[in-house]
């Protein structure tokens, strides 16, 4: 089954927007390019949390989200802090599916 925390809602959500903003560009005739500068530029304000706003848009472009990127910050500490739980919680060496 498919983990809520992951739906189309909340800061996972969110994580998956910024990942496809950061790492999933295209130029003007929508093939598939890497652009350096945006990517150390974007990982750089996600590192200190700036006010700045970042569009972000589901691949279908049928969402859009406005956030800062302290927000998303924000969004990637829970994330993390919910592995933390959940790894603290299982046993060691075991994986659930």
């Amino acid at each position: 089954a498919l983990d809520p925390m992951w739906a189309e809602t909340g800061h996972a959500y969110l994580l998956k927007l910024f990942r496809d903003y950061v790492f999933h560009q295209s130029d003007e005739h929508g093939r598939p390019c890497l652009e350096y500068s945006h990517v150390l530029e974007s990982l750089t304000r996600l590192d200190v949390g700036s006010q700045d706003t970042v569009l972000l848009m589901s691949r279908d472009g049928a969402s859009l989200i406005l956030a800062t990127y302290a927000d998303v910050r924000q969004s990637l500490f829970a994330a993390i802090d919910e592995l933390r739980l959940y790894s603290a919680a299982s046993p060691v060496g075991q994986f659930t599916a």
